[in-house]
């Protein structure tokens, strides 16, 4: 029996976004509409709190791959037309691709996140010079394109994948700066250092260069110690993936403590003096966004994405992309700071967060567009 409501049917690369980074999105449209997320499925959310009030439709993963597309393609489009949606939004590079491609074809209005573009228009490789191809026409017939950062929508305008009157500025994701609210440390005064890492094992997210400061820096300081939170990742091609061995091979050698894929990372960053995250690109990186928000001193790279939430020297430090050893200099600079002082930047981090990057301005402008869609003229 139909709601009465207009639908909204969500395309995201897996589960795991919805759960976290887009958890607080879906619950405000569910108020509103009746809404259906097609996505990857695997039960890890199986308990979580969306299921009695989203519909779930399990359509795979989504592959840049052009030969092993066309099956995922096919579910997307049947689910499409099972659920008959007035708006359809996608978020992440591929469901952009192909969620524009079928709700194209279906006539289905589309807002689409571009939430980074990682290394689209620098890599050689098959999958992103398709990936380049197809979005010269894909994004031409969606109304509207949000970025996260000023410079991917003026990347994407100049290159005519879309025209300037489609795109709209969003601050990433945003932060729920009441959920990610400064916690106590359970750590005591045991004398350590704690550096954290948080993110799926992929390098392009500077996993090797943290893991090279921390081979430099384990044996040349006492009590400093580098935690690693995320998962191994099969999502992204072999070559940027880091493998099981490598990741064993870091352990044995006591350069990181692992503490695998976790639903909450509030304590993980409560207890850590510095929260780490030397990324190659980002759109607007979430972890560093929770953790500013937590009040956690940064330290990520000098590129897009990263430099747009820490101001250098003001609530957190800037090192050099895919320079292990700088960024090993910028974590003995943190840790030579006096501790008054790390409170100072974390302060103001959050301070920032709450100012510039409320996840309600973000709802607010998602709800302004479904409703422009639905009856503006």
């Amino acid at each position: 029996m139909g709601t009465g409501k207009n639908k909204v049917a969500i395309i995201e690369n897996h589960e795991l976004g919805i759960y976290s980074i887009r958890h607080d999105l879906v619950k405000a449209l569910a108020d509103i509409y009746e809404v259906t997320v097609l996505t990857e499925v695997d039960d890890s959310f199986k308990e979580g709190d969306l299921e009695n009030i989203v519909q779930f439709k399990d359509i795979g993963k989504s592959v840049l791959n052009p030969f092993t597309a066309m099956k995922y393609n096919s579910r997307l489009q049947k689910a499409l037309k099972q659920v008959k949606p007035d708006v359809c939004l996608t978020f992440t590079i591929r469901p952009a691709i192909y969620g524009n491609m079928v709700t194209g074809r279906l006539k289905i209005p589309t807002i689409s996140t571009i939430t980074g573009t990682g290394p689209l228009f620098e890599s050689k490789s098959l999958s992103y010079t398709f990936a380049r191809w197809l979005y010269n026409w894909v994004l031409k017939k969606t109304r509207f394109v949000f970025f996260p950062n000023q410079d991917d929508l003026n990347a994407f305008v100049e290159r005519g994948y879309i025209r300037e009157e489609q795109a709209r500025l969003v601050p990433g994701s945003g932060v729920n700066y009441e959920q990610f609210a400064p916690q106590p440390s359970s750590r005591g005064n045991d004398g350590k250092f704690v550096f954290l890492y948080v993110s799926r094992l992929i390098k392009d997210k500077g996993v090797m260069e943290f893991v090279e400061a921390a081979s430099i820096l384990k044996n040349q300081i006492p009590g400093v110690e580098f935690h690693i939170v995320g998962p191994l990742w099969t999502g992204n091609k072999k070559s940027l993936t880091v493998t099981g061995k490598e990741l064993n091979g870091w352990i044995e050698k006591k350069w990181i403590i692992y503490h695998d894929k976790q639903k909450d990372v509030r304590p993980f960053m409560a207890d850590a003096d510095c929260v780490v995250m030397p990324s190659y690109r980002e759109g607007m990186n979430n972890v560093l966004l929770e953790a500013a928000s937590m009040a956690r001193p940064l330290i990520t790279t000098n590129v897009t994405g990263c430099r747009d939430i820490v101001e250098d020297g003001v609530n957190g430090l800037l090192c050099k992309v895919r320079d292990g050893k700088d960024l090993a200099k910028k974590m003995q600079e943190m840790m030579s700071l006096p501790a008054a002082r790390r409170v100072e930047m974390g302060k103001k981090g959050r301070e920032k967060m709450i100012r510039e990057f409320d996840k309600k301005i973000v709802i607010q402008k998602y709800l302004y567009a479904i409703n422009d869609i639905l009856h503006g003229d």
